[in-house]
């Protein structure tokens, strides 16, 4: 099987010219005095594997890639793919046809490591047997070794060397505490602490000695501080000539994994590296250090597989992501209701009027930002001009002036409207209306450089409750600014019980489909919300948010009862009452047929029981994989667990229903939970799998939309299909509705929302349709906008006020008549080849999207910039232009007469629906501006452009903006994959 090195590797560079030569990176052996089998191995020929099966397109895309740059003698390979892409065959396939070298493999748990360990049989020709070539042993490689980046990274436990440094940041921290005057003292502190204190003394030790071993691992010194097993098997591991490293799930190599093994990598004679993670690293709250050396080792991402090309391929099930809203309890609300009205009556006193007569006191909040804003005054200087006060403090600069605009209150003459979203808030009549983000800024400066520099001992005091009060809605106020804090606001909208009794109604739906093919998984933060801070803990109980409080709402409900659920954490089993005794048997049958050692006990707890296991045999890894078998075989429908257990490494293909209550919204975290739900099921060929989040709203109260903005975060690098068939990454996919800055048309209740997505949920074959799987997934996105037309003018009342155009207005034929108009006029004016088209698609909640065909980027930028402009709240608009439409209202005669006749008892009204702002890049001068109202009164409306910058204009323009005259919503761009 096994032929003579000096034959065989010529062989091997002719069957493949990007072969690495075993000579070139060989180690030579340690003398143990008797040599190690695999010594051998290292002068024997590769054995020639062959996968035993096709790879799949995104496959052989990466393989191409990646023998490209072997050939070119690069050594570092960065691979993102999606859980279910096949990296464990994309893996082993470079190993087994392009390096040609042992290899080690490292995950971050067992399941995984045992994953690598089984599917080199793929590889292997019939008559050779794999068990000679793999090992998942530290103690004996083998020509493939797949291990835990445990077994090679475990730090050691007893050296002196770290315990003195560890001590040494102790001394110096308390001195520079001033809990001790000198080293002398602080070690004759920490001395009397060992004798006095012992469990205490330990404690802290420890933790010096993580920051002792991270700042010398950081500094390079990794190595030196591994435990003695994990030094020998990297040893090993050299010894046998390692020439490829895959590193599985390598977004976990940020920290003190990274370090050792970036620090190992010479010491194995720098093999190749192939990273393979599916998901890029979290790098918010990294070290600078960590985040330059995980750049460093694994290079830029070479290829990045993304979810709808292996859907699309039909490598992965397809899914639709689906979200139920909900509100607080009466208890709830009332304690955010009472943290809110705080801040209004905070918000009240810094504006209040009486205040103006003292001179001694700062000036009210809208009038103190005016004069800063005014006198370009800031606490260490008074700026020259403008541009200077942008310069030293850009967001004031940005924030002041629309926090003024937003109050209806004039800017001064050198101030410039803000632009974009901040120059388009509407009038307020009061601040707390404002968005947080805007106001903190606001306030910062007025506490900081108004407040608190006051003698007057009323704002002083005044500066004093606004620091409490602020602290409750998540903004900490320091003398150097403001930053972030925990609000208890987040965390009642994250664990409120509202997001329990969500699972009643989705479930049901879910039931009545799938019957009995239903496996839904619920996954939440913890078991129970032993976190829960002080500060809500009246509010939320020791289960709020947590997987016993889901289980105990599904047990005890009559319906979702039937689904027999069990719960799954890493220290506890649960299982439903009356499922008892079978799940007993089928235990007890699972665990003899793997002759494992395990003795089981019910307890009984009211409507469950506790499943308790004793044995030599029992373990998580055990329990976790015999529940989950129990799962695939439907034993239970329905399995309740952590994020942390039924994340990553986690498999169970039959699941087809997810709801995610975790407040998690990393990306890492994120995908990982999806992956679980999108496997394909092969007794499933027709599997689509349905995605649900449960938000919390209360938009009426500052942080109230915390849990949705949460959502938003967790969908930004989600990759979904919308209703029209577009694929599109972000919040938009869920619903045309939902945008990044808030929910709209949801108004006062999400009722009407939520049986929607209950209907999305029921409309599987719909779904599916709408991946149009096998068509090919060519990874070129298009650009798309999308706005509402909900001014209440569609429908078979309603008619353009254009003589020529006699249909009544849809909204796919008013959407498409405002893009072409926009069209019209930049082909007209010569802006936009003629050959350009405009494509147009109808969004559930009467949404349309519009995108551009057959032109260049340019052109579909400058006509997105337009047709925004045209759709958008107004900013400074040179020229506006109304849009009026025909009523047609019918008398009980018009039903009852045919054809002409009946029109004559029809009554018509011309009315006034909004005005639009004429683009800027249209209405440079008169006779674009001419261009645009011709082409406006061709498809649109009868009516003249207003020029808007003085005289009646200007005044019609203020009118319009209070009166909420014009679009109220802002356009959402979006790259879709149509």
């Amino acid at each position: 099987m096994l032929k003579d090195l000096s034959t065989g590797i010529a062989s091997a560079e002719i069957r493949n010219p990007n072969h690495i030569d075993a000579a070139s990176t060989a180690i030579p052996l340690a003398n143990r005095g008797e040599e190690h089998y695999l010594a051998a191995m290292l002068r024997q020929e590769f054995p020639d594997l062959q996968f035993q099966g096709n790879l799949r397109p995104s496959q052989a895309e990466v393989v191409a890639i990646a023998e490209r740059k072997l050939s070119e003698g690069k050594r570092r390979l960065h691979i993102v793919a999606p859980p279910g892409a096949g990296k464990t065959v994309l893996g082993l396939y470079l190993w087994a046809h392009s390096v040609q070298r042992p290899a080690l493999v490292l995950s971050p748990n067992s399941a995984i490591q045992a994953q690598w360990a089984a599917r080199i049989r793929s590889f292997v020709p019939a008559g050779m047997d794999s068990s000679q070539l793999v090992s998942t042993a530290a103690s004996a490689p083998s020509l493939l070794t797949s291990l835990t980046y445990q077994s090679v990274t475990l730090p050691g436990r007893d050296d002196s060397d770290l315990d003195l440094m560890a001590t040494a940041l102790w001394v110096e921290r308390l001195i520079e505490q001033e809990h001790a005057e000198s080293p002398e003292a602080a070690n004759l502190w920490i001395d009397d602490l060992k004798r006095h204190s012992p469990d205490y003394f330990d404690r802290r030790l420890a933790a010096w000695r993580k920051q002792a071993r991270d700042r010398m691992s950081l500094e390079g010194g990794s190595l030196g501080l591994l435990h003695t097993s994990s030094r020998e098997a990297l040893e090993r591991l050299r010894d046998v000539g390692v020439g490829m490293v895959i590193l599985d799930e390598c977004h976990h190599l940020m920290g003190h994994w990274g370090r050792v093994l970036a620090a190992a990598n010479e010491v194995l004679g720098d093999p190749v590296v192939l990273g393979l993670t599916a998901t890029p690293p979290d790098r918010e709250g990294q070290k600078p250090e960590d985040i330059r050396r995980y750049d460093d080792y694994f290079g830029p991402i070479d290829y990045e597989v993304p979810v709808p090309a292996v859907v699309r391929d039909g490598f992965l099930a397809p899914y639709q992501d689906l979200v139920w809203f909900v509100r607080p309890t009466p208890a709830e609300l009332s304690f955010v209701a009472d943290i809110d009205q705080n801040f209004r009556q905070l918000l009240d006193e810094f504006n209040r009027p009486s205040r103006v007569s003292d001179e001694s006191r700062v000036l009210p909040l809208q009038e103190w930002i005016s004069h800063v804003l005014e006198n370009l005054q800031l606490p260490a200087t008074t700026c020259a001009n403008w541009k200077e006060f942008v310069r030293r403090d850009p967001g004031l600069a940005e924030a002041g002036p629309a926090f003024l605009l937003a109050m209806n209150h004039s800017l001064p003459g050198h101030v410039p409207h803000p632009s974009g979203l901040l120059g388009r808030f509407r009038v307020r009549k009061s601040p707390a209306e404002l968005p947080l983000d805007l106001l903190k800024v606001v306030l910062d400066r007025y506490l900081r450089h108004g407040l608190r520099r006051s003698s007057h001992p009323d704002d002083q005091e005044l500066y004093r409750q606004a620091v409490d009060r602020l602290r409750s809605l998540g903004i900490q106020v320091t003398e150097t600014g403001s930053q972030a804090c925990a609000s208890p606001i987040t965390r009642i909208l994250g664990y409120t019980h509202s997001k329990i009794s969500a699972l009643i109604p989705i479930l049901e739906v879910e039931l009545e489909q799938l019957e009995d093919d239903l496996r839904a998984v619920v996954i939440t933060d913890f078991e129970k919300s032993s976190a829960t801070a002080a500060d809500v803990s009246h509010v939320l109980d020791a289960e709020a948010g947590g997987a016993v409080a889901a289980f105990r709402q599904l047990v005890n409900h009559p319906v979702t009862n039937t689904l027999d659920p069990v719960l799954l954490t890493g220290s506890t089993i649960l299982v439903d009452h009356d499922l008892a005794e079978l799940f007993d048997s089928a235990a007890r049958h699972w665990l003899s047929e793997r002759q494992l050692h395990v003795q089981l006990q019910f307890q009984d707890e009211n409507s469950f029981h506790v499943v308790k296991g004793t044995g030599a045999d029992w373990c998580p890894r055990v329990y976790i994989e015999m529940v989950t078998q129990l799962f695939q075989d439907g034993i239970t429908r329905c399995l309740v667990g952590t994020r942390g257990l039924l994340g990553e490494g986690w498999d169970a293909n039959k699941v087809n229903v997810l709801i995610d209550l975790t407040t998690v919204a990393t990306s890492m975290s994120v995908n990982q939970l999806r992956g679980r739900s999108i496997r394909l099921d092969p007794q499933q060929p027709l599997k689509l799998s349905n995605n649900w989040d449960v938000v919390c709203l209360a938009s009426e109260f500052a942080r109230g939309l915390d849990d949705y903005q949460r959502f938003c975060r967790k969908h930004q690098t989600i990759f979904g299909v919308t209703d029209d068939g577009a694929i599109e990454k972000g919040v938009g996919h869920v619903h045309a509705a939902l945008t990044e800055l808030k929910p709209e048309l949801l108004h006062d209740s999400a009722d009407a929302f939520n049986h929607e997505m209950l209907r999305r949920a029921t409309d599987r074959a719909g779904a599916r349709s709408r991946w149009k799987i096998g068509q090919g997934y060519t990874g070129s996105a298009v650009r798309t906008i999308e706005f509402p037309i909900a001014d209440g003018t569609v429908g078979p009342d309603w008619f353009p006020d254009v003589p020529q155009k006699t249909t009544n207005w849809t909204t796919e034929r008013l959407g498409s008549a405002l893009g072409q108009c926009v069209l019209t006029t930049l082909i007209e004016t010569g802006s936009i080849s003629g050959k350009a088209t405009l494509q147009c698609s109808v969004r559930d909640g009467n949404y349309v999207r519009i995108c551009l065909r057959h032109a260049e980027a340019a052109e579909m930028d400058l006509f997105m910039d337009c047709l925004e402009e045209l759709m958008s709240p107004f900013t400074r608009p040179r020229y506006v232009i109304p849009r009026f439409t025909r009523h047609v209202r019918r008398k009980r005669l018009t039903e009852w007469m045919p054809g002409v006749l009946g029109k004559f008892f029809e009554e018509q009204d011309r009315a006034l629906v909004m005005y639009h702002a004429v683009p800027a890049a249209l209405s440079k001068n008169r006779s674009l501006v001419e261009s645009f109202q011709n082409a406006w009164n061709q498809q649109i409306s009868s009516g003249d452009a207003i020029f808007a910058q003085q005289g009646v204009g200007e005044q019609l323009v203020r009118q319009v903006v209070q009166e909420s005259q014009m679009p109220q919503t802002e356009p959402r761009r979006q790259d879709c994959f149509l």
